[in-house]
C-alpha cells in the first residue's frame, strides 16, 4: 500500500465522532426486560460506548450466563429520524450473511416508546486518529475481503446507494442560492477552490446516479468508530447505510473518511484496493462531486447542543473531499 500517514496539520484538528450516549439504565424497566429475554439470562454488567452521533443507548452488556452482547435502542417519539434509521438496519442486519464480517444479530425489541436492536458482543478497538499505517493496511486488507463476499448484493433489503439525483444536487442548489440572491451571496462561505467550481462541480454531478449504479452490498459509512479490531480480525459495524453500488465505492468512503481523520494521501489509499485501481476515474469524480456538495450543504444548517459535533464533522468532510477532488481534477 503506497498511502502514509501523516500528522494532520496544526491548523487542521482530527474531528472525532462522539456523542453523548445514553446508559443501559436509561431504557425502562419494561425494555431491559425483553432484552434480557431475548438474551436468554439476566444482565449484570453494562459499559457505554460512545463512538457515533446518535444519542440513544449504545452498551456492551454481560450476563449472568456468560452471555456477551451490544445493544443500542432510541425512543420511538421525539427522533423519527433516528428511529428509521434504525428500523432500516434492522431490516439489514437480519439478512447480513454470516460470512461477513459484522457482528451477528440477535434481533429487536420492540415497547412501543422504545426500539433496541440486539447483537452478539464484536471484541475489539476501534482504531484511534489519526490513522496509524498498521491499522489502515489491516482493516484495508478486511475491506478487500468484504468486497469480493458482497459481489452480486447478498441482501434484498438494500436499496441502491445514494438514492436519486434530487437527493444530491448540492451545488445545483448552491447554484440555485446564488441566483436566488442575485450575485455571489448564496456561495458565501465556501472555500476558494469551491466557489471558482462551483458550475463544473454541479455539471459534475449530475451522473451521480449512473455513476454509482452497481450491484455490490456496501457498508457506505467506513468510520473509524465502525470498525473493531482485535488481534489480525477486523469486524464492520453499524450496516445502517447499507446499500447497492459500484464496488469501488466502499474503498473511497473509507478512503475519504481517513482523510478527514488525518490521512494525506486518500487517493493512495483508495488505490490500494483493487476495485479501486479498476474504477472510472470519470465516475469517481462524479461521486466525489456529489458528496462534496451533500456535505457543504449539510454543514451550511444551523447548529444548536445537539448537532454541532454533526457540523463540525460535515465541515471536515466537504474540506477533504474538495481536497481530493482538486488533486484528482487538477484544477486550479
Amino acid at each position: 500500500m503506497t498511502a502514509r500517514l501523516a500528522p494532520a496539520p496544526p491548523t487542521r484538528a482530527v474531528p472525532q465522532a462522539r456523542s453523548a450516549r445514553l446508559p443501559w439504565t436509561a431504557l425502562p424497566p419494561a425494555a431491559r426486560a425483553e432484552v434480557e429475554r431475548l438474551l436468554g439470562s439476566s444482565v449484570t454488567w453494562s459499559r457505554t460506548q460512545s463512538g457515533g452521533f446518535s444519542r440513544g443507548v449504545a452498551t456492551r452488556l454481560r450476563c449472568a450466563d456468560g452471555t456477551r452482547a451490544f445493544v443500542k435502542a432510541v425512543p420511538r417519539h421525539g427522533d423519527p429520524y433516528a428511529v428509521a434509521l434504525y428500523e432500516r438496519e434492522a431490516a439489514v442486519a437480519a439478512q447480513l450473511p454470516a460470512a461477513l464480517p459484522a457482528p451477528a444479530f440477535r434481533g429487536t425489541v420492540d415497547t412501543g416508546d422504545w426500539l433496541a436492536l440486539v447483537f452478539d458482543a464484536a471484541a475489539g478497538r476501534t482504531p484511534p486518529v489519526p490513522w496509524r499505517e498498521r491499522d489502515l493496511r489491516l482493516v484495508l486488507g478486511a475491506l478487500v475481503r468484504l468486497t469480493e463476499l458482497a459481489a452480486s448484493c447478498p441482501v434484498p433489503a438494500a436499496k441502491p446507494w445514494g438514492g436519486t439525483l434530487a437527493d444530491w444536487r448540492g451545488w445545483n442548489h448552491l447554484l440555485g442560492d446564488r441566483e436566488g440572491l442575485g450575485g455571489v451571496e448564496g456561495l458565501d462561505g465556501l472555500a476558494p477552490w469551491a466557489r471558482r467550481h462551483v458550475d463544473r462541480l454541479a455539471r459534475l454531478e449530475e451522473s451521480f446516479p449512473q455513476a454509482a449504479r452497481g450491484d455490490t452490498l456496501l457498508h457506505s459509512d467506513l468510520r473509524s468508530d465502525n470498525i473493531l479490531v482485535a488481534g489480525s480480525t477486523v469486524r464492520f459495524v453499524d450496516w445502517a447505510w447499507a446499500a447497492r453500488g459500484q464496488d469501488w465505492i466502499d474503498p473511497m468512503i473509507f478512503a475519504l473518511c481517513a482523510a478527514v481523520q488525518g490521512l494525506a494521501d486518500p487517493q493512495g489509499l483508495f488505490l490500494a484496493h483493487p476495485a479501486g485501481r479498476a474504477a472510472d476515474p470519470r465516475a469517481v469524480d462524479s461521486v466525489l462531486a456529489a458528496l462534496a456538495g451533500s456535505f457543504v450543504n449539510a454543514s451550511r444548517q444551523p447548529a444548536d447542543w445537539d448537532t454541532g459535533a454533526i457540523r463540525e464533522f460535515q465541515r471536515a468532510e466537504a474540506a477533504a473531499t474538495c481536497r481530493w477532488l482538486a488533486a484528482r481534477t487538477g484544477w486550479e
